[in-house]
This record gives C-alpha cells, sequence and structure tokens, in this order.
C-alpha cells in the first residue's frame, strides 16, 4: 500500500520524490553529512514521512542528536539551485536531498520546512531566497537567515524550527558539525 506521508498525498510516491529532489552531483559542498545543532544541542531532524508525497512539506523539528539519517544535512555554496554566489548557502537534508525553506505566506507555526531546492514541488525551479541562507565560508557557527528576510532568524520554537526577529541572542546560533 506503500509509506503513508503526513500531508497532501497521503501515501509516498517515490519517483515524484525522487523527480523533485534530486541530489545536485555539481554542487560545491562547504560541509557534507553533518548535525545542525541549537544552542541548547539539539539537532535539526526531519522525518521524510511528515510531509507530502514528494516529501516537500516537511517540518524541522529539534531532537535529541542520535546520528539518524533525518539529522544529516549537506550546506552547497555553489549549486545549480543557488543564485546568490558568494555569501549565500543552500542547507540541504541528506535523508531527502529537500533544502531547508522559510516561506512568510505559510501560516506562522509552518513556515520552516523542507521543500524542492529551487522552489518548485517538481524540482524544476531554479532558484528561490527563500532557500538562501547568508553564509560565510570557514564559519561553523552562524545564525540561518534566509536572504527573503534579513532580519528574520530561524530559532527553537519548542520542539520544531520556527523564525523571530535577529536579536543577536545566543539561541539564534546553530553550531554546523
Amino acid at each position: 500500500a506503500g509509506t503513508p506521508v503526513s500531508r497532501a498525498g497521503l501515501v509516498l510516491n517515490p519517483e515524484a520524490a525522487a523527480e523533485a529532489n534530486p541530489r545536485d552531483e555539481t554542487a560545491t559542498r562547504a560541509f557534507t553529512s553533518v548535525n545542525i545543532k541549537t544552542a541548547s544541542g539539539q539537532c535539526l531532524t526531519i522525518d521524510p514521512t511528515a510531509g507530502d508525497f514528494r516529501q516537500n512539506l516537511i517540518p524541522v523539528a529539534l531532537k535529541a542528536c542520535s546520528g539518524d539519517e533525518g539529522q544529516k544535512w549537506d550546506v552547497l555554496t555553489q549549486a545549480k539551485h543557488l543564485e546568490q554566489g558568494v555569501g549565500a548557502a543552500l542547507v540541504v537534508s541528506g535523508a531527502t536531498q529537500g533544502c531547508l525553506n522559510f516561506d512568510p505566506r505559510r501560516a506562522a507555526n509552518d513556515q520552516v520546512i523542507l521543500f524542492s531546492c529551487g522552489g518548485r514541488a517538481d524540482g524544476e525551479g531554479l532558484a528561490t531566497n527563500s532557500q538562501e541562507f547568508a553564509f560565510s565560508a570557514g564559519k561553523t557557527s552562524l545564525a540561518l537567515t534566509p536572504l527573503n528576510a534579513k532580519d528574520t532568524c530561524l530559532v527553537p520554537d519548542g520542539a520544531k524550527l520556527g523564525t523571530a526577529a535577529c536579536s543577536g541572542d545566543a539561541a539564534q546560533v546553530f553550531t554546523i558539525g
């Protein structure tokens, strides 16, 4: 009967998920298969079945670090879905190849999700600044600030990743690795 999913489609469609979230083999990776941790030591975590039939719309949870595949991330500094180039990066799930995405049009408690890199559900988008985050090469501690909302930082919000106005507070700093 297939793998059930939490959002639209009810059942994971592996072919649609592979089409929507292909691995970019041409990308330059600043980090590969790393944890991204909150100031309190929790890991950004995704459940591949928490989204739709294409593995889009997946919320980002905060959980104890366990080494689980849902806690592995790549940070891409050059990629086909990265338009901004120097000073920006994509944060890509190792489990699904979906991009961390901030969409202020979504409900307030559902704005930080994984979505197909490039911003189109079918994986055909080129680039979207909702998936591009300020990044400086060599840094392992950073605020996750989406380029489509430069005064907004991703922050721990209970058991998930949420948003707040950037303040420089230590709780807004994540550690890579």
